[in-house]
């Protein structure tokens, strides 16, 4: 496993837990002690964690984004997996949002040549998308997040006003049955409710490891989601919820 892996998964742990001890961290990663000591102190030289006796907390960047990097190594065959149902969503001539995560970024690249209208505010994606001479693109500009790749604050908000999207394609941090759909910071949750409000169909693209977790910011009850695409059946009681808000699951055919 490379560092930059071994990395993005002690992040994943303190965001869910907010600490992870050196035995536990070893054993998820089958690594030694003294490498994931290595790791911790990386990390904690970039302003990720602090170390304590025998492991280490998050700080308050753990709860930042993420680097778009680590983000887009993580998880790829059910990002890719979940890119593919969400283009059955899309029709020529549509006019889309692509929020600057990193599944939005594969939807990005799975998406054809057709004719259509993508707003987004992922620089990633932006200049992926100029492969297709037939879509056009709009980056949604603002201050330009170096973790992220994004652009985001007032002037993003305010470019955003003056859009109408047909259908909005988002992913989160986090998802729980009972809250609904979180962001790790309040720029991005806020960001989010803004194109929700300027859509006329909010899709949730969110893969099975944010079951679950519960980030700080909430920006979509389930009520409000139209439909969401995963890479894997969320369960019984996940279900159930998403029927009484009358939201639309989409997961793979052999789930």
């Amino acid at each position: 496993m490379l560092a930059v892996e071994r990395h993005q998964r002690i992040l994943e742990m303190l965001l869910k837990s907010g600490t992870v001890t050196t035995t536990k961290a070893a054993k998820v990663l089958a690594i030694s002690e003294e490498t994931v000591r290595r790791d911790f102190e990386k990390l904690e030289a970039d302003g990720h964690l602090i170390r304590k006796h025998g492991g280490a907390v998050g700080n308050n960047d753990i709860r930042r984004d993420l680097s778009l990097k680590s983000r887009q190594i993580a998880n790829v065959a059910e990002k890719e997996i979940i890119a593919k149902l969400a283009l059955d969503q899309i029709q020529t001539g549509d006019t889309i949002f692509l929020d600057a995560s990193s599944t939005a970024f594969h939807l990005a690249r799975a998406l054809p040549g057709m004719e259509m209208t993508v707003l987004t505010t992922g620089l990633k994606t932006a200049v992926e998308l100029t492969r297709h001479p037939a879509i056009r693109v709009i980056l949604a500009g603002g201050i330009v997040s170096h973790r992220s790749l994004s652009c985001e604050g007032s002037l993003t908000n305010q470019m955003l006003e003056h859009y109408h999207v047909q259908k909005a394609f988002l992913s989160c941090r986090g998802f729980n049955s009972k809250q609904g759909f979180g962001e790790s910071n309040a720029e991005q949750a806020a960001l989010k409710r803004q194109v929700m409000s300027l859509t006329d169909q909010t899709i949730l693209l969110v893969d099975h490891s944010k079951f679950g977790i519960k980030p700080p910011y909430l920006f979509a009850r389930l009520e409000d989601v139209d439909v969401l695409i995963t890479n894997h059946w969320p369960g019984k009681n996940f279900q159930q919820s998403l029927q009484r808000n009358n939201m639309k699951l989409i997961v793979p055919k052999e789930n």
